[in-house]
């Protein structure tokens, strides 16, 4: 009963340009904590480096899972853009941004 719905309701407030709802809504004092997938924890401490990341234990940890497919008769442009992200650069520009490979 004492959780707000911080993004995505009808009544959420909106960050304020240049700003992302993640910090804001900590930094504004509206929550002390913000429970959000890694990407936007780390878009969050970039905005304000006072944030404070702190993993969950693994047996609360959840994760989303992405697939990759290209489909049959795709272009050759297609197929470059998916060796790009398979590539080390292309994995090195999403481990930038908080994503990890599966173990």
């Amino acid at each position: 009963k004492k959780a707000l719905q911080l993004t995505g309701g009808a009544g959420s407030a909106t960050a304020p340009p240049g700003r992302t709802v993640y910090g804001w809504h900590v930094a504004e004092g509206r929550a002390d904590i913000f429970l959000t997938y890694c990407t936007n924890a780390q878009t969050a401490q970039k905005e304000d480096p006072k944030q404070q990341i702190v993993p969950l234990p693994d047996n609360l940890a959840v994760g989303a899972d992405y697939g990759l497919t290209v489909i049959a008769g795709a272009s050759s442009s297609a197929q470059q853009f998916v060796g790009f992200i398979m590539s080390s650069s292309g994995q090195q520009i999403l481990t930038s941004h908080g994503f990890t490979a599966e173990k």
